[in-house]
């Protein structure tokens, strides 16, 4: 289907204009340049109660003039205009459904069911794909499991930060090294291999593309890796990213335990017991800090002697930076 021609999609709001609105990827020939055919790429959004946001989703996906698109809507039961914007967009969903789910994890999952691309990715429902976005990835995405682009993290005030996927090994990523950077809507899988590595776990709701990314990279470890944007990822008050970090903190805590304890991914279990060493003294550390019943040279005694007790981890320049303020 050609979804590029703006005229056979429901005019845009008066007041829109540019980008999805009024502006159209070009539609794409038939065939890739090599001579083949377009892979199969499905997107699903999950979605709920972001009717403010989800029109320019979905149009920032219907108008990449890709020849070979799946796109598959799984909204929670919203209760404001999201059913209804979505139902205005429905003869171009390949499917779309409403109704109660167990929240964003379960319902990508549910997409991910449907799912039959060869290319697999998710967009969520105040995020936009850039234009052309589907075309550079059916390209680039050769002889690897994962394709990583960039992604612009933008906010409703106007602030724009690009940042590119880098380093994407599971040891690095546990470790929280410097030089790795996670980009969840600029990496793009192979869906056959989704299976084979256990899918979404969908008990987690905020950290859950971390842990299927840890997982998925352990399996099946080659990236490719190119500049471009592909994604922009939209910041705000109520997005999780914003205003939930303490939950995702507490869920990769559980994800490190149950790495850690998995015999598939054995090979992880020394990097995730020293992040959870690591993690455990950083809030232990804390606590010292903000414990008023304790004098300053008190807290350095402690932390000092705390230090003794697991040095590999404990003695880094965060413990003795503590050490010297609780002196100063």
């Amino acid at each position: 289907m050609n979804f590029s021609k703006l005229g056979k999609l429901p005019a845009p709001p008066n007041n829109k204009a540019g980008w999805p609105w009024t502006e159209a990827s070009p539609q794409l020939p038939d065939t890739m340049p090599n001579g083949r055919a377009w892979p199969r790429i499905s997107i699903v959004t999950p979605s709920y109660n972001q009717g403010q946001f989800i029109e320019e989703t979905i149009r920032s996906v219907l108008l990449q003039g890709y020849p070979n698109l799946e796109y598959i809507i799984i909204d929670g039961g919203s209760t404001d205009k999201s059913v209804e914007i979505i139902k205005k967009y429905a003869p171009w969903l390949t499917y779309w459904v409403s109704e109660k789910d167990r929240g964003q994890s379960h319902a990508i999952n549910k997409g991910f069911a449907r799912a039959r691309g060869n290319i697999v990715n998710w967009i969520n429902s105040d995020d936009v794909l850039t234009p052309q976005a589907l075309a550079i990835v059916a390209v680039a995405f050769s002889n690897c499991d994962a394709l990583a682009g960039s992604v612009v993290n933008f906010s409703e005030h106007g602030e724009e930060i690009c940042q590119s996927n880098v380093a994407l090994v599971p040891k690095s990523m546990i470790a929280g090294e410097p030089n790795v950077v996670y980009q969840q809507p600029g990496f793009w899988m192979r869906r056959d291999l989704l299976d084979n590595c256990g899918g979404i776990d969908d008990q987690f709701q905020y950290a859950f593309d971390w842990d299927l990314t840890l997982r998925y990279l352990h399996l099946f470890p080659r990236v490719t890796y190119i500049p471009e944007t592909l994604t922009r990822f939209r910041l705000h008050a109520n997005s999780k990213t914003v205003s939930s970090q303490s939950r995702f903190d507490e869920e990769r805590h559980h994800i490190l335990r149950k790495l850690r304890d998995s015999e598939m991914f054995s090979a992880l279990k020394g990097h995730c017991d020293r992040r959870l060493r690591m993690m455990n003294w950083w809030a232990r550390l804390d606590r010292i800090k903000s414990d008023t019943s304790l004098s300053g040279w008190q807290q350095a005694i402690r932390i000092g002697c705390e230090m003794c007790v697991d040095p590999k981890v404990r003695f880094t320049r965060l413990s003795i930076g503590a050490v010297k303020q609780a002196l100063q």
